[in-house]
């Protein structure tokens, strides 16, 4: 035994502690981060509800979240997208992106700008992950093991301010999972993120401050409703194609094209609150949860989807921080609500299947989408979510919005081993 642990393959029982610590300080963390972001958004949702004239201040604010970048000395186009490729990359999280995103969220939502909370929590969990795990001087748990990335603590702090906020440890848990597309370095450690990400829920659930989002009632089984599953997933799946394939693209030509992000937040801050006030489009303005709220009611207009995405597109294009997760529910949900509304089918569940078969389509993530449906809407849902989000993502593009998914990463992966293979026989 003792040989054994002398050659690198036994337990290091204090390191053990120091994970478990880890955790636990993360979980901590990141359940601060969430409630602090939530009060934050949330006021400044209410002010842009109680004075709608700070529309006309967006450009303004968004060339403010710009400047405080710069005193932050953060990348301008950090966003989601970019932080997950750190995280895929094992590159540093900067410390200073948890108060810089918090900031420039609140500024965007301030004015009316379509952009959620949900994936700046993202990015503020994987800066506090990053910051938190220093003092822990974490390394294998297991002596000879490769030495601990620095994506390890930032996926942990990830995983414990996103299971914060929406209450779903476990869905949040599988979402950077998939997010890092199971990366031994990151998989490794999965019950250190789980650990995380339920002390967060714990805290979160105490204090009730998150993202609440209301159940509907679960209709009985019928041929009926399981066509409605598949009529969901398939609209889901074409919609969340063209809602990746728009961000990534508008993100792409405005930083090309446009290239200083001062300008580009201007431009974007002023054509946004061009667009609302010559369409009347105010009520989509902010993350959308009343939209989101009224679709699980029942409510929603036929071309609420396409005008919500529309502008969150534009948004967050332009380099206006926040984040896409609540958007993206808003979309699904409000496209689903239509849809039952069209086919006569129950219009609030019909809205609870497209708000996970939308994200699950758009985020190239749908074992996620699917934990955190059955979490959201209950178990009983669960087998007519797993339906609708099976159909969304593999009638989808391989477009999401934080680049390619697991499988077609795994797909090019095997296809560039057996090119390589090739050359090497043909040697």
């Amino acid at each position: 035994m003792a040989k054994r642990e002398a050659e690198g393959g036994g337990v290091d029982p204090s390191q053990v502690v120091r994970h478990f610590l880890f955790a636990l300080a993360a979980g901590g963390a990141g359940a601060a981060a969430s409630i602090a972001l939530s009060l934050a958004v949330d006021l400044a949702a209410r002010l842009s509800g109680r004075f709608p004239w700070l529309l006309l201040a967006l450009p303004a604010l968004g060339a403010a979240s710009v400047l405080l970048y710069r005193v932050l000395k953060l990348p301008a186009h950090l966003a989601t997208d970019t932080l997950v490729d750190r995280l895929r990359r094992n590159d540093r999280v900067p410390p200073a992106l948890a108060p810089g995103i918090l900031a420039g969220t609140f500024l965007t939502v301030l004015g009316g700008g379509s952009v959620g909370k949900e994936a700046a929590a993202l990015q503020m969990g994987a800066s506090l992950g990053a910051l938190v795990g220093r003092p822990f001087k974490l390394a294998p748990v297991r002596r000879g093991a490769p030495a601990i990335p620095q994506g390890y603590a930032a996926a942990t702090g990830m995983a414990a301010c996103f299971g914060a906020l929406f209450f779903a440890p476990l869905g949040s848990t599988m979402f950077v999972l998939e997010l890092a597309r199971f990366d031994r370095a990151v998989a490794r450690h999965v019950p250190t993120l789980l650990l995380a990400s339920f002390a967060a829920f714990g805290i979160a659930r105490m204090t009730g401050i998150g993202d609440v989002i209301p159940r509907v009632a679960v209709p009985a089984f019928s041929w009926p409703l399981v066509a409605q599953c598949v009529l969901v997933g398939l609209a889901c799946g074409a919609a969340g194609t063209v809602f990746g394939t728009g961000l990534r693209l508008a993100r792409r030509v405005v930083r090309r094209r446009v290239g200083r992000p001062l300008v580009a937040a201007v431009a974007g801050g002023l054509l946004f609150a061009g667009i609302v006030l010559a369409f009347g489009w105010q009520g989509f303005e902010g993350t959308g949860m009343p939209l989101l709220r009224g679709a699980l009611a029942g409510h929603a207009g036929g071309a609420d989807f396409a005008v919500k995405a529309g502008l969150t597109v534009l948004a967050l294009g332009f380099g206006l921080k926040g984040g896409e997760i609540m958007p993206m529910f808003t979309v699904g949900a409000l496209l689903g609500c239509a849809l039952g509304s069209l086919t006569g089918a129950a219009a609030p569940f019909s809205a609870a299947l497209g708000l996970a078969a939308f994200f699950g389509a758009a985020s190239r993530c749908p074992l996620a989408a699917l934990l955190m449906g059955a979490e959201i809407f209950g178990l009983a849902a669960a087998p007519y979510v797993a339906l609708a989000v099976a159909v969304a993502y593999a009638g989808s593009r391989d477009v999401g919005v934080f680049g390619h998914g697991t499988a077609s990463e795994l797909a090019r992966l095997r296809a560039r081993a057996r090119d390589l293979a090739r050359r090497r026989e043909g040697r």
